[in-house]
């Protein structure tokens, strides 16, 4: 979108110092927290456990980290191969692996070198297999391997595809999810198209897992983002792996998804536009399980943060029915994110706007409202206060009809403090357009009437210097005794109506 349109949409507005910023927020706190409780079922590291790994037999000799040092450099194959077995052992344990032992003894350098052996896949295999695991460590464990010098060769390994090439993307995923500049480094020696064979929907189950997940790696972190232009040639390939049944896979291939939309329009225009994309991961919003939903939810959020046609996309593959069902699922992080990327609709156009009220989403929000975690409310809060904003006046009288005001108004009572400065500046918004069409006396006498007058005054206490500010502006603008006689609503037994005035504008 424009930055043209973008001011136009807001300059109907008084109160444009919220501006897009604020109305489609693009994710922080809520994406930390999420990312948070989402560790485990995406982890920027894996370990690659040796089944028999703590069975070895009484009469098989367990060799020192010297000793396999040694063995790593003798001339003897069967030797070569057997130290390098060894060394995969200890750095396969389950609790505390010896990384950083092993390093001090030297075992790195006669690993790399392995990795060259075309003569014995079994060494190369074992090699890559050890080399995963040091890189599975700390940020110097990973630095000491990229200084090795292993990647080359673990993208020359991986381009010849089999177990040895599986394994050897699984160290590179190691190595690029340390962080942005490791990332950049294994796309920079070529790692995308030696990996893409691998993401082919007939590649092997255990196969196309690793080398999922590992692209999920290549497109995470920030600081900077990932350069689109070298990861885009894979948005053809992942539009295939999200019509597969794996589980593993589909989450990991969404992981990436939210990665490359977490950022800049351009980018969620490239990924929308991909052919058949946006539709197949639009409905994996209904699968059946949540490490798959989380990841395609926070994808389809993202996109809501981009630009009024990028949100019309979402809206006519259906996002707002599958959004409904999340609103609902009882999964606390689901439907926080849920309540978020609804916010940003009612962060857009009038007609995207009264999209969500037709599909009854105003009725969903004030249900979020009324359940207990304060982080839903927060994202159901802040999806009010957009309309509150942004609305039409019949549009304001279709969220007064659904009965918002009280569960809205007791988050004033919340020891969260955003919270608070959600609903007030919402109040404001909504009391400005009662202002502007002579009903600021029916709204006052219904906040009256449920308490969030006491809850306002409460508030003038307030040590949060924006929360005591917004609720006296309030107070002295529409609740003083000497406030101005501005535009008294006539006489009437209905309830407050916005929409009633000639104007057919609310022009803030």
């Amino acid at each position: 979108m424009s930055d043209k349109t973008h001011t136009s949409r807001l300059a109907a507005y008084k109160n444009t110092g919220h501006g897009a910023t604020d109305l489609r927020r693009k994710r922080v706190e809520l994406s930390v927290t999420l990312r948070k409780q989402a560790r485990d079922e995406q982890l920027l590291k894996r370990r690659a456990m040796s089944p028999e790994a703590d069975e070895v037999l009484e009469t098989e000799h367990i060799m020192t980290p010297h000793e396999i040092v040694k063995g790593l450099r003798s001339s003897d194959l069967s030797i070569l191969t057997a130290s390098a077995r060894a060394a995969r052992r200890k750095l396969s344990k389950e609790q505390n692996p010896p990384i950083s032992i092993m390093l001090e003894v030297g075992v790195l350098k006669p690993l790399v070198d392995a990795l060259d052996r075309d003569d014995c896949n079994d060494l190369q295999f074992e090699a890559a297999w050890a080399i995963t695991n040091i890189a599975s460590g700390t940020h110097e464990h990973t630095m000491a391997v990229v200084d090795s010098g292993a990647i080359p060769q673990l993208i020359t390994l991986l381009a010849q595809g089999g177990a040895v090439g599986e394994q050897s993307a699984w160290a590179l995923g190691n190595i690029a999810g340390d962080g942005a500049q490791t990332r950049d480094i294994v796309l920079a020696h070529g790692a995308l198209p030696a990996l893409l064979p691998h993401l082919q929907i007939n590649s092997p189950t255990s196969q196309l897992r690793t080398a999922a997940w590992t692209f999920s790696n290549l497109c995470r972190n920030k600081n900077p983002i990932v350069n689109f232009e070298v990861i885009s040639p894979a948005l053809p390939y992942i539009t295939e792996l999200l019509d597969i049944a794996d589980q593993e896979v589909l989450a990991d291939t969404c992981w990436a998804l939210s990665y490359l939309t977490d950022g800049p329009n351009e980018r969620i225009e490239e990924v929308q536009t991909t052919p058949h994309l946006l539709s197949r991961l639009i409905k994996l919003l209904q699968h059946k399980s949540p490490a798959v939903k989380t990841p395609a939810l926070r994808a389809v959020g993202n996109m809501l943060t981009g630009s009024d046609e990028q949100t019309d996309r979402c809206l006519q593959a259906n996002c707002l029915d599958y959004l409904t069902e999340l609103l609902h699922s009882g999964v606390t992080p689901l439907v926080k994110e849920a309540s978020w990327a609804v916010s940003n609709v009612l962060a857009g156009t009038s007609e995207q706007i009264q999209l969500a009220i037709d599909k009854g989403m105003l009725v969903h929000l004030v249900h979020v409202l009324g359940v207990s975690d304060i982080r839903c409310q927060k994202e159901a809060a802040w999806a009010i206060t957009n309309l509150c904003l942004g609305g039409t006046p019949m549009q304001l009288d279709a969220l007064v009809s659904a009965g918002f005001i009280e569960p809205y108004c007791a988050l004033l009572e919340s020891q969260d403090h955003r919270a608070i400065i959600v609903v007030l500046e919402g109040l404001t918004n909504l009391l400005q357009a009662a202002a502007k069409f002579g009903q600021v006396e029916p709204l006052c006498l219904q906040l009256e009437e449920i308490g969030a007058l006491d809850k306002i005054e409460a508030l003038q206490e307030h040590e949060n210097e924006q929360i005591y500010k917004k609720s006296l502006h309030i107070l002295d603008t529409y609740f003083s005794d000497g406030e101005d006689q501005i535009a008294q609503p006539e006489q009437s037994n209905e309830e407050f109506q916005f929409g009633i005035s000639s104007n057919p504008n609310i022009n803030f």
